[in-house]
């Protein structure tokens, strides 16, 4: 008879750590569902602070490190500068999305768009919208439908934020709040939170320091270049007297994150509608516009902001907006490439650690 006693498989220490760990997830999860309901104001304020954070560091060193300071006085640059011209835009997108499904609406029952349609039609020749592959398709009524439930859509969507008032001031406070604290101590929470991560410091700063130049590469070389080119579209617009230039320069700054196209997706058709309206100088010098101060610049900004420490994934970033848009709504045309981006880098940071190295040593 063998004396000496098995081994347990199971310990004290492994109940506790069974024990911690599902009251850990648990905490976590009631964690997640408090914040929920304010979750798009705190992604906002995360975002803002992130891409303020070279400013904020400017600020902080003016006023000789006086992180409080600094923090209000970037909360209120912030507030006066970018939240409230959004907001008011916002308004002015609402009217202008409702202002033009009214437009196309109308359009369509006075025949004002078929007889555009036929000026179309004779300026780019039968052979191309004639053609056996478009035989049985309305490819006009296909066009103006599109326009009119895209118009419509985010009218809807734009207008149901703006008119739950109370919803959105609450939203409003609370990311001017948090902005105040991530600006303050956001150093700190990015701190504390890198040293969870199971690594080594080595990696850990690894992948820190690769999420910060896909993050950059994001806003810097796109997000920003996108804006930029929708608010020179709208520009544009409104110069040579085409209609609700707001919603076109929003429409424009969306079509620029696309891989195809861009933002000449929207100010060609400007400039077309312009020389078949009978504006044709306006329409030239539209396109004259578009080429020069929207989409050329757009080759040479994007590497020299973008740099080599992070390549984006094109063909996903257009899946990321899509899918974004659908998931988050209008959140999702940052959220969503986002996403994506920072998936790309952790994928990237997973290969580079663990299937290249195999120990992961």
């Amino acid at each position: 008879m063998n004396d000496r006693q098995t081994p347990s498989l199971i310990t004290r220490s492994h109940v506790f750590a069974v024990a911690f760990f599902v009251a850990f997830i648990f905490l976590l999860y009631q964690a997640a569902l408090l914040l929920a309901p304010f979750s798009a104001a705190l992604i906002w304020a995360a975002i803002l602070t992130l891409a303020l954070q070279p400013l904020y560091r400017k600020i902080l060193a003016l006023l000789r490190g006086r992180a409080g300071l600094a923090s209000l006085v970037m909360t209120a640059l912030t507030l006066i500068l970018i939240i409230g011209p959004a907001v008011f835009l916002l308004t002015i997108l609402a009217t202008q999305a409702v202002g033009l499904y009214e437009w196309a609406a109308e359009g369509v029952r006075s025949g004002d768009a078929a007889e555009l349609w036929n000026r179309l039609s004779g300026y780019f020749s039968e052979k191309i919208l004639t053609s056996p592959l478009l035989a049985g398709i309305d490819v006009r009524g296909m066009l103006v439908s599109g326009l009119s439930q895209f118009s419509s859509g985010l009218a809807s969507q734009i207008g149901g934020m703006l008119k739950n008032t109370a919803l959105l001031a609450v939203d409003l406070v609370i990311m001017i709040v948090v902005l105040f604290f991530f600006f303050r101590k956001g150093e700190s929470y990015y701190t504390n939170a890198l040293g969870l991560l199971p690594f080594p410091q080595e990696r850990k700063l690894s992948i820190a320091r690769k999420l910060h130049d896909t993050f950059s590469a994001v806003i810097n070389g796109v997000f920003l270049i996108a804006l930029g080119q929708g608010i020179m579209t709208g520009i544009g617009f409104a110069l040579f007297g085409v209609s609700f230039p707001v919603f076109w320069g929003f429409l424009a700054a969306i079509a620029a994150l696309l891989p195809v196209g861009g933002a000449a997706l929207v100010w060609v058709p400007g400039a077309l509608y312009l020389f078949l309206t009978g504006a044709k100088v306006k329409g030239i010098l539209l396109a004259c516009w578009g080429l020069i101060l929207v989409s050329l610049p757009d080759n040479f900004l994007k590497p020299m902001l973008i740099g080599k420490k992070a390549k984006l994934p094109t063909l996903f970033l257009f899946f990321g907006i899509l899918g974004g848009l659908k998931v988050y709504g209008f959140l999702g045309i940052l959220f969503g490439p986002l996403i994506v981006t920072l998936l790309t880098a952790f994928l990237q940071i997973y290969r580079e650690e663990y299937s290249e190295n195999g120990d992961g040593k």
